[in-house]
C-alpha cells in the first residue's frame, strides 16, 4: 500500500508559511499540529507545483534525480537518484521521541551507504491527527550533519531540494529523532555501519550494539 502524505495538503490549504521544502518533515508535522490543520479528510487543494529553484528530475533507469552543485568529480554537479516512494510494508517504526504526539519512521528498503560514511534514507514523520509528512535524507557521520534532497508531493512522489545544503544533525529539528538516528543506528560512537545489513539490523533492534548512550 503507498503512502499518501496529506500533511502537504493540509500545509496548503493553512498556511502559506509552511511551503513543501521550507522545513524539515517532523517541524511541517508539529506546524500542523500548532495551526489545528491535523485532520486526514480529504483536500482539494491543488497540487504543489515545480517552482524556479526545484532541480530538474533527470530519470535515469525510471528514476528522479537530484542535484548537489560542486559535490562531484573536479567541482562538478552530482546526482543522486532518488529511491522509491515508501510503502507501509517497509517502515520501520523509531523508539519515541521527546514528542509523544508524533511518530517516526524510516524506509529500510530505502537505506544507502554512500562512499566517505554517508548514510541516505527516506524519513516520514506522522502526527497524532494522521498529518505525515516524508523526505529522502543524508547523513554523515564523520562531520555529524544530514541534508534533506527531496519531500513528498502531494499526488505521492518526489519533489527535488533546488539547493540542497547540509547543517548539523540537531539543526531544525525540535523533537531530537534525527539526533537518535546519528547516535543509535546510523553512526555508533561517531562512526558508519560496515554493511547495508548491519545498518538493516541496528534499524530493527531500535539500537545499535556499538551506541553510546549519554
Amino acid at each position: 500500500m503507498r503512502i499518501d502524505p496529506p500533511a502537504f495538503v493540509r500545509l496548503a490549504r493553512c498556511s502559506s508559511r509552511l511551503r513543501t521544502g521550507t522545513l524539515p518533515a517532523v517541524m511541517m508535522a508539529a506546524a500542523l499540529l500548532a495551526t489545528g490543520c491535523g485532520s486526514t479528510r480529504p483536500s482539494a487543494a491543488p497540487a504543489v507545483s515545480s517552482g524556479a529553484g526545484e532541480a530538474k528530475q533527470a530519470p535515469v533507469d525510471g528514476r528522479p534525480q537530484v542535484l548537489l552543485p560542486g559535490a562531484g568529480e573536479n567541482g562538478g554537479d552530482l546526482a543522486i537518484s532518488l529511491p522509491d516512494w515508501p510503502e507501509e510494508q517497509n517502515l520501520v517504526l523509531l523508539r519515541q521521541g521527546v514528542r509523544a504526539d508524533l511518530r517516526f519512521w524510516v524506509d529500510q528498503r530505502s537505506l544507502e551507504l554512500v562512499e566517505g560514511g554517508e548514510i541516505r534514507y527516506t524519513f516520514v514523520a506522522r502526527s497524532a491527527s494522521g498529518a505525515r509528512s516524508v523526505t529522502f535524507e543524508g547523513m554523515r557521520c564523520g562531520s555529524r550533519d544530514r541534508i534533506i534532497l527531496a519531500t513528498g508531493s502531494i499526488d505521492g512522489r518526489w519533489v527535488p531540494v533546488g539547493a540542497p545544503r547540509w547543517n548539523p544533525v540537531d539543526r531544525q529539528d525540535p523533537t531530537g529523532m534525527r539526533e537518535v538516528l546519528y547516535k543509535d543506528i546510523f553512526c555508533p560512537a561517531r562512526l558508519p555501519v560496515a554493511s547495508l545489513q548491519e545498518l538493516r539490523s541496528a534499524l530493527k533492534a531500535g539500537i545499535h550494539p556499538r551506541a553510546v548512550r549519554d
